[in-house]
C-alpha cells in the first residue's frame, strides 16, 4: 500500500512539474510576443496603448492602467484598457496621502505590490475607500523604471471578484514592466534625436538666411564704398604724400576683400536654397568646364593637370563644376616649390562613385583634416596665401547636399588627396 501511494505521489509530482513547465513556456511565449508588440513602436502613446491592451488580454482582467506618479505622490492615469461595464479611470488625477513617501520609496526600489482581496488586506482606510470608488476587488502593481529612474506604475485591476495573484503572474508582470522601460528609453532617445535634428535643421536654415540677407544687403553699400575709393585713387594718387597713397591702397584692398567675402558667403548660403535639380551629367564634361574656368590660373602656376575618365552621374551640374573648381583652386593655391601636378580620378564602389583630386603640394597635418572644412577656418595667414576660408566649406556643403561625404588624406610636404563620394543613383558602373 505504501508503495502504491509512493507511485501516486511520483505521478502527481510529475504532472505538477509538467504543468509548471507548460506555464513557464506559455509565460515565455507571451512575454516574447508582448515585448515584440511593445517595442515595435517608438512613439510613447502607441507604446502605452499597446501595453495596456495586451496586458489586459494576457491577465484577463477588468482594467489595466498606466499611472504617472511624481515625487510628491501626485499623478494621473495616462493610458487605460477597461472591460465593458466598468468605469474608466483615464486622466484620473490623484493627490492623496495614501500615496506617501513610503510608497514611493518602495516603488523606486522595484517593489511589487499585490492585493488579493481589498477587504481583507488590512489596507489604510483612505486606500480602501479609493479602491472601492474604482470598484477594485484585487490589484497587482508593478513600478516602471526608465534608465533606473522611477517613471510610473503598471496596474492590473480585478473588479468582479478577489483574485489570488500567482508567482508566475507576478514574475511575468515584472518582465513586462522591464520591457516597457526599455521601449520608453528607446522612444525617449528617438524623441531627443528628432528634436536635435529639427533644431540643427532650424539653426542651419537660420544661418543660411542670415548669410544671404547679410551678404545681399551689404552688396549695395559696399559697391558705393568701392566706387568712391577707386575714384579717390584715380583722382588723387600722386597728389598726396606717400602715406596717404598707402592708406588708399589699404582701403581699396579691404573693399575688394570684403566683396570677395560677401560673394563667397552668398555662394555658401545658396548651396541649399538655390540648388538645381539633379540630372544625369558627364563627369568629364563638368571637369572640362571647371578646368576652362581656371585655365589662366593653371598656366600661371605652370601646373600639369591629368584626368582619368569620369563617369556619368546624377548631380547638380553647376554645383559639381564649383566643387571641382574649388578643389583644383585649392591645389593651385597651396603648391610647393616643385612643379605642380594635379590628378583627378574616379572609382566605383558598391552604391556610389568615389572621386578624388590629388596634388603634390605642401600638404597639411592630419590633425587639421576636419577643421579645414569649417567655414572661415584658415591654417595660414592671408599674407602667405590669399582667400576667405569658405571654399572648402562650400565643397562640403555641396557634397552633403548630394548625399555624399568629403574628406582629405594628407601629410606635410607630401601633397593632399581630397576624396568625395556621390551616390550612384543610376545603378550602373559605367
Amino acid at each position: 500500500m505504501t508503495g502504491f501511494l509512493g507511485i501516486g505521489s511520483d505521478i502527481s509530482d510529475r504532472k505538477q512539474a509538467e504543468e509548471m513547465l507548460k506555464l513557464q513556456s506559455l509565460r515565455s511565449q507571451l512575454l516574447a510576443e508582448m515585448s515584440l508588440k511593445i517595442r515595435q513602436s517608438l512613439q510613447l502613446d502607441e507604446i502605452l496603448q499597446t501595453t495596456v491592451t495586451e496586458v489586459q488580454k494576457i491577465f484577463q482582467s477588468d482594467r489595466v492602467l498606466i499611472f504617472r506618479l511624481d515625487a510628491e505622490g501626485r499623478g494621473r492615469v495616462v493610458q487605460e484598457a477597461v472591460a465593458p461595464g466598468w468605469s474608466s479611470t483615464l486622466d484620473l488625477k490623484v493627490q492623496d496621502d495614501c500615496f506617501g513617501s513610503d510608497y514611493l520609496k518602495k516603488y523606486r526600489q522595484g517593489r511589487t505590490y499585490t492585493v488579493n482581496d481589498v477587504d481583507t488586506a488590512g489596507l489604510e482606510p483612505c486606500l480602501v475607500n479609493f479602491l472601492e470608488y474604482l470598484s477594485v476587488k484585487s490589484k497587482l502593481v508593478m513600478p516602471i523604471l526608465l534608465k533606473d529612474q522611477f517613471w510610473g506604475l503598471l496596474i492590473v485591476h480585478q473588479c468582479d471578484r478577489p483574485r489570488q495573484w500567482t508567482a508566475l503572474e507576478v514574475e511575468l508582470m515584472q518582465q513586462l514592466a522591464n520591457q516597457i522601460g526599455i521601449a520608453l528609453a528607446q522612444a525617449q532617445m528617438l524623441e531627443q534625436a528628432t528634436l536635435q535634428s529639427q533644431e540643427l535643421a532650424r539653426s542651419n536654415a537660420d544661418l543660411e538666411q542670415f548669410a544671404y540677407v547679410a551678404s545681399h544687403d551689404l552688396q549695395e553699400p559696399l559697391r558705393m564704398v568701392a566706387s568712391y575709393l577707386q575714384l579717390l585713387e584715380r583722382r588723387y594718387r600722386g597728389q598726396l604724400d606717400d602715406t596717404a597713397d598707402e592708406f588708399i591702397d589699404y582701403a581699396v584692398d579691404g573693399a575688394a576683400r570684403m566683396q570677395t567675402l560677401i560673394n563667397d558667403l552668398l555662394d555658401y548660403s545658396r548651396v541649399d536654397s538655390r540648388g538645381k535639380s539633379f540630372v544625369i551629367i558627364s563627369g568629364s564634361a563638368i571637369l572640362d568646364r571647371a578646368i576652362a574656368n581656371l585655365q589662366p590660373a593653371i598656366e600661371a602656376a605652370n601646373a600639369t593637370l591629368t584626368c582619368a575618365p569620369l563617369p556619368k552621374i546624377m548631380a547638380d551640374a553647376t554645383q559639381l563644376t564649383q566643387l571641382f573648381q574649388n578643389l583644383i583652386s585649392n591645389a593651385l593655391k597651396f603648391h610647393s616649390d616643385q612643379p605642380l601636378h594635379i590628378h583627378v580620378s574616379a572609382q566605383h564602389q558598391a552604391d556610389a562613385w568615389l572621386l578624388s583630386v590629388q596634388d603634390n603640394g605642401i600638404g597639411i597635418d592630419s590633425e587639421y583634416a576636419d577643421r579645414i572644412f569649417l567655414i572661415f577656418q584658415r591654417l595660414h595667414s592671408r599674407g602667405e596665401y590669399p582667400g576667405t576660408g569658405i571654399g572648402l566649406a562650400i565643397c562640403k556643403k555641396i557634397v552633403e547636399r548630394h548625399g555624399g561625404n568629403i574628406w582629405v588624406e594628407s601629410q606635410p610636404g607630401q601633397g593632399s588627396t581630397f576624396y568625395f563620394t556621390i551616390p550612384d543613383r543610376r545603378g550602373n558602373s559605367a
